[in-house]
């Protein structure tokens, strides 16, 4: 009887004993939300808004002054895209802002994007693909308090991309 509860006693030891033990080292996936920006160390930048207020306008101004900011800050250069061949104007760092007004309802999605040129060409001309997508929403109560949180959201989203690039990089 006593060999019995001591070898019940002991299998119930054991487990608590093996959670002493030196944990087994965990291998930590590799962030690729950046292995493809890699490499890269200027941007061509444009902002656009799914209104064209004059308001509008102005907002968009400012999300690129605030864009070259943060990048000159960290050593990027920022190039500013003009129209027409966006094949050209690569990697190109796109803000879109889409507001969704209403009755007492002031909000906005904000998307920021990288295209790249992709591996492939049709008709011997090059490709652009997505290689980095975020997106925030901002809220606001008036025009102005959203047109403040709209540019809170795009600085945070070019920060956490910049921190992104720098981590991939090994900075």
């Amino acid at each position: 009887m006593r060999s019995t509860l001591l070898a019940l006693a002991c299998l119930l030891a054991l487990p608590v004993l093996r959670a002493q033990e030196d944990p087994k080292p965990v291998k930590i996936p590799e962030d690729r939300t950046f292995a493809k920006l890699r490499g890269i160390s200027y941007f061509f930048i444009d902002v656009s808004t799914s209104e064209s207020r004059p308001e509008d306008a102005d907002l968009r101004g400012e999300i690129r002054d605030a864009i070259e900011l943060e990048m000159r800050r960290s050593n990027l250069v920022p190039k500013e895209f003009v129209g027409g061949n966006s094949e050209a104007a690569t990697p190109l760092l796109t803000v879109e802002v889409k507001f969704e007004r209403g009755l007492g309802r002031y909000e906005a999605v904000i998307n920021l994007t990288i295209r790249d040129n992709a591996t492939i060409t049709r008709n011997r001309e090059p490709v652009l693909a997505v290689t980095y997508a975020q997106t925030k929403k901002a809220v606001g109560s008036s025009d102005g308090t959203l047109v403040r949180e709209i540019k809170g959201r795009s600085r945070e989203l070019v920060i956490e991309l910049i921190e992104g690039l720098k981590k991939s990089q090994g900075k």
